[in-house]
């Protein structure tokens, strides 16, 4: 929409719906109302009563019935009419009052569904949704993966490339992660960042190929991650340990017309890990340099960097290294059975499966991203025949703020 003065259309601005009244006779002139969708919506959730509720021997958590929520709107929107009618709230309304604010109801109700700000968990046959009382649904907030943190406001531009937004969503993310505290909603370069997010709404991320898609979701990921410590403000030194499944679906960006949480992302990334390097020998298996790119913001996690499309193999490369310079280590003493040690990240552990299928296979991995002269002992060890491989601890502390994440 055209601002005065031939101003440029508002790129994120509050979704309102226009409702046009006509004039029912000669005395009473037409007018229209607005109806802003984030305040109905804050309005509704504590209008309609949620729980847990059982249909058809299924129990369908944290919903609310249509009904309710179509009760709360037309009442809602009966009080909007007749204060811009104004007439008496103490007076019964009338007929046509009534069914103006049923009708506006229904077009509110709808609104919100198009826009998921909540969803219909239960199906009905036929009829309207809102009128059937089985109708169930759920807000958006009260999904298992959590709340959308990018739709505050709705993206009304075109939207650049899915590759640059994501790249720059993560630098704004990373420059406000080097402050000395969570940002607050009135720093410029928080609304920034805001801003960008909210951009992620109008991407078109069906036509990336291999490389840009990798490269995406690994720099969507990390800035999902600083967000959702940003949401919740968590404090430096925080234990994520017995948090890390909720961490991953804990909130969510809406990306084009599909919602993605950190774990989704991670499912896209991993399920064909497949090399990004076309020309690689590995071009056909599995692709493990991507669990050194994912972080969830631990101090014993990946660096966050940035990745490009261009670049993304020797990114990836460089993240590989990065971790195993840091957390390998080789004992020198041999024990009494003449077994020598070797400790590796945790990383190693989980995805063991995904760095191959012995002790041999996963050294010369761990050999090939770190420098002599620890290579050429991983190399060694890769072919001997006594070797133990220990884990090293890791440290599920929150990344203190003003220092890179």
């Amino acid at each position: 929409r055209q601002q005065p003065g031939g101003a440029e259309p508002l790129k994120n601005a509050p979704l309102c719906i226009k409702i046009d009244v006509e004039p029912t006779n000669k005395r009473m002139a037409g007018y229209s109302l607005m109806f802003n969708v984030d305040q109905v919506a804050l309005g509704l959730r504590y209008g309609v009563e949620i729980r847990d509720r059982k249909t058809m021997l299924k129990v369908y958590h944290q919903c609310f019935t249509g009904g309710d929520a179509l009760e709360w709107l037309t009442l809602h929107a009966l009080k909007a009419f007749m204060q811009k009618e104004r007439v008496n709230m103490n007076e019964t309304p009338n007929e046509r009052l009534r069914i103006l604010a049923r009708s506006a109801a229904l077009l509110l109700a709808q609104r919100l569904l198009e826009t998921e700000v909540f969803r219909q968990v239960s199906k009905v046959k036929g009829g309207n949704a809102f009128d059937d009382i089985h109708s169930l649904f759920r807000f958006r907030e009260d999904e298992k993966a959590g709340p959308v943190l990018n739709t505050r406001h709705v993206w009304n531009c075109r939207a650049r490339p899915p590759v640059i937004v994501a790249a720059d969503l993560l630098h704004k993310a990373m420059l406000l992660s080097l402050r000395n505290g969570p940002p607050d909603d009135n720093c410029p370069e928080w609304k920034a960042f805001v801003e960008v997010s909210e951009e992620l709404q109008m991407v078109e991320i069906s036509l990336l190929f291999r490389r840009a898609e990798v490269a995406f979701f690994l720099n969507l990921h990390n800035a999902l991650m600083l967000h959702t410590h940003f949401h919740r403000q968590s404090p430096a030194a925080e234990s994520l340990r017995n948090m890390r499944s909720k961490l991953l679906r804990l909130h969510q960006y809406r990306v084009g017309g599909q919602f993605y949480c950190m774990e989704t992302m991670q499912q896209r990334l991993l399920k064909a890990k497949r090399s990004v390097n076309p020309g690689s020998q590995a071009s056909s298996g599995m692709e493990p340099r991507i669990h050194f790119a994912l972080s969830l913001g631990a101090v014993s996690s990946p660096d966050v960097r940035l990745y490009s499309v261009d670049t993304l193999d020797q990114d990836l490369n460089a993240a590989t290294a990065a971790v195993c310079s840091r957390d390998i280590t080789v004992l020198s003493n041999t024990d009494t059975r003449g077994v020598r040690t070797v400790f590796l990240p945790k990383i190693f552990k989980w995805y063991a499966k995904d760095f191959g299928t012995d002790k041999s296979q996963i050294l010369s991995f761990a050999a090939g991203h770190v420098a002599a002269p620890l290579s050429d002992d991983l190399r060694a060890l890769a072919a001997a025949p006594l070797v133990r491989i220990k884990y090293q601890d890791f440290d599920w502390r929150r990344r203190p703020y003003g220092r890179p994440p």
